[in-house]
């Protein structure tokens, strides 16, 4: 089993690796402000949408230093209209140990 400390240096990675951010907003791709914290083996990451940028948000994307993509939503799975307000969200990843059965 990993323990606790080896579960809080795996999170503390993968905040590492998290560099940028982007939305799928009226079918074109733009950039957004990322930023994350961690608890322990929890990490928040948090995309900020400003005000100006209005329509219906469909894809949430981050992406390591070399623009690879390191995580995003499924398809379909996120369908928002954004109004012309700040809007933020937050991406919870917690790092746990999974057992799985003997192959």
């Amino acid at each position: 089993m990993m323990t606790q400390f080896a579960l809080e240096e795996q999170a503390k990675q993968l905040r590492a690796m998290f560099q940028n951010a982007e939305i799928e907003i009226n079918g074109s791709i733009i950039p957004v402000t990322l930023t994350s914290s961690r608890e322990g083996t929890k990490v928040r990451f948090f995309m900020d949408v400003p005000a100006n940028v209005v329509g219906r948000i469909t894809k949430r994307i981050i992406k390591n230093a070399a623009g690879q993509i390191c995580w995003s939503d499924p398809p379909g799975r996120i369908n928002i209209d954004k109004p012309d307000t700040d809007l933020r969200f937050e991406i919870p990843i917690q790092a746990t140990w999974k057992e799985g059965a003997a192959t």
